[in-house]
C-alpha cells in the first residue's frame, strides 16, 4: 500500500505536474500529454489499476511509472504524463489491493506506434478498450492522438491474435 499512496501523492499532489485520477478528462497543458480512455472488457471483476512507462518496451515489474491512475466504475480513465518518445500502458488486476506491480501479476499491456513522439499539448484516446490478462495484452477499438496544433487523427492497432 505505500507504494500505492507514494505515487498518488508524487503524481497528483500539488505543484506536480502529473496527474492521478480516477475516470473523467485529464486537463492538458502545454508541458503535458493527456491520455484517456473507457475499458469496455475489463478481463477481471477485481480493481483496475493503470500504468504509463516511458518507451515502447518498458518492463512494468522494473521500471518508474510516469503516472498511475484506477478505472472508474463505468471503465474510464485518465491522467497526464510529461512527453515521451514511446509509451506502454500496463492494466493491473490489482487482487492484492496493494497498488503495486509485482512479477506474476495479472498485467494487460498496450504499446502502438501512435504513442511515438508524444509532446506536450498531445491528447491521446484510447476506445473499447479489451483486456486480456491471460495473454498480457490490452486492445483498443481505436487509438485518437490529437497533436498540439495539428487534426485530429485515427489510428487502429494491430489486433492481437486470440489464444
Amino acid at each position: 500500500m505505500p507504494l500505492l499512496f507514494a505515487l498518488l501523492a508524487a503524481c497528483g499532489g500539488s505543484g506536480g505536474s502529473h496527474s492521478a485520477t480516477t475516470g473523467g478528462a485529464a486537463a492538458v497543458g502545454p508541458e503535458e500529454v493527456a491520455v484517456s480512455g473507457h475499458v469496455t472488457t475489463l478481463g477481471t471483476k477485481g480493481a483496475l489499476l493503470v500504468f504509463a512507462f516511458a518507451g515502447g518496451d518498458a518492463d512494468p515489474v522494473a521500471a518508474q511509472p510516469l503516472s498511475l491512475a484506477s478505472l472508474d466504475a463505468d471503465g474510464a480513465f485518465a491522467f497526464t504524463i510529461p512527453p515521451v518518445d514511446g509509451l506502454t500502458l500496463a492494466f493491473l488486476a490489482d487482487g492484492a489491493n496493494d497498488g503495486a506491480i509485482d512479477g506474476g501479476d495479472p498485467l494487460a499491456l498496450l504499446t502502438s506506434p501512435a504513442f511515438n513522439g508524444l509532446r506536450g499539448g498531445d491528447l491521446v484516446v484510447l476506445d473499447e478498450l479489451a483486456l486480456n490478462f491471460g495473454a498480457r495484452k490490452a486492445s483498443a477499438a481505436s487509438i485518437d492522438v490529437r497533436r498540439s496544433g495539428e487534426p485530429a487523427s485515427t489510428r487502429t492497432p494491430t489486433p492481437v491474435p486470440a489464444g
